[in-house]
């Protein structure tokens, strides 16, 4: 008779893909919460109520990660914008009640810098062993099962840097395999980094902070949410069409567009005034409200 519990994962994703901001929390976790940003959303993730808690952040990309913990979160992740420019996203661990204290933060980081140790990923910046460990051996098997939990919701976002490679390579194959069907080459174009990647590797450069968004599958179209503020400067977006292997670079100029003010002009998200709500159709690149199209500012379209 198997022992296996049944559990339920709510996941929100702020821009509607797994590229954005991403909350997690776990029936079986125990208060514990977990938030995921991509580098160029980090603003937007310190100022929100996950990052005034006790809790564990993560500094990764596909090959290391940075191990910390706080009780400032915010504080200590914005100190590592500037002298690390290798990681891609954060990874924040903390609970719901703030329930974790000074012991329990030195105690988590320790066990994930050791994992990461063991597979080779730990940046060369973390410490050894972390701080010491003072929990008791009840509070410890508390904590190893919260983070057990931790490490699920992790690797269903794609975190490998504690787990086998072969393994999670071999499983993540069998997923691809049966539902998607898709080449090798056509899945790594699917992440903003891949991109940006595949358009360096054909001399297209796109410097600093940029746009990008997949279509999406039951629509025609490309949900993007850019901040207000980019109007004001030249803007690229990157559009990936993953079912026609297309990516689409615009360059809008400073100042083109406006936000609505009554008669014309981009709408903004009604939860969240400081982001553009565009719906981009695919075949003419007009957004569906305010009637703006980007063709015009169309600069390459490359097939990969």
């Amino acid at each position: 008779m198997s022992t296996a519990k049944a559990k339920t994962i709510n996941l929100l994703l702020e821009d509607g893909t797994l590229n954005g901001v991403i909350s997690m929390e776990d029936s079986s976790w125990n208060s514990g919460e977990l938030y995921s940003a991509p580098r160029n959303s980090i603003d937007e993730l310190v100022k929100s109520d996950a990052c005034k808690k006790f809790g564990v952040y993560l500094l990764i990309s596909d090959e290391k990660v940075y191990i910390g913990q706080a009780s400032d979160l915010a504080k200590r992740i914005k100190q590592h914008i500037v002298g690390k420019d290798w990681w891609e996203r954060v990874i924040v661990l903390t609970t719901e009640g703030d329930t974790l204290n000074r012991s329990d933060i030195d105690y988590l980081e320790s066990v994930l810098i050791n994992m990461a140790s063991q597979n080779n990923k730990l940046d060369c910046d973390n410490k050894n062993k972390g701080n010491k460990q003072k929990v008791s051996k009840f509070r410890k098997v508390e904590l190893d099962q919260w983070l057990d939990e931790a490490l699920l919701l992790m690797e269903l976002i794609g975190v490998t840097v504690f787990t086998n490679k072969k393994t999670i390579k071999k499983n993540k194959n069998a997923i691809i395999n049966t539902i998607e069907k898709k080449t090798d080459a056509e899945i790594e174009i699917r992440a903003k980094r891949n991109a940006k990647s595949y358009l360096e590797e054909n001399n297209i450069r796109i410097d600093g902070f940029f746009s990008y968004a997949q279509r999406q599958e039951k629509k025609e179209e490309y949900w993007i949410n850019p901040k207000v503020d980019l109007l004001n400067e030249k803007w690229t977006i990157v559009l990936n069409n993953q079912f026609e292997n297309e990516l689409i670079i615009i360059e809008v100029p400073a100042k083109t567009f406006v936000i609505q003010n009554g008669k014309e002009g981009f709408f903004v998200r009604k939860d969240k005034k400081n982001l553009i709500d565009l719906n981009v159709n695919s075949k003419s690149f007009e957004d569906r409200r305010s009637k703006y199209s980007f063709e015009p500012y169309i600069k390459y379209r490359i097939k990969y």
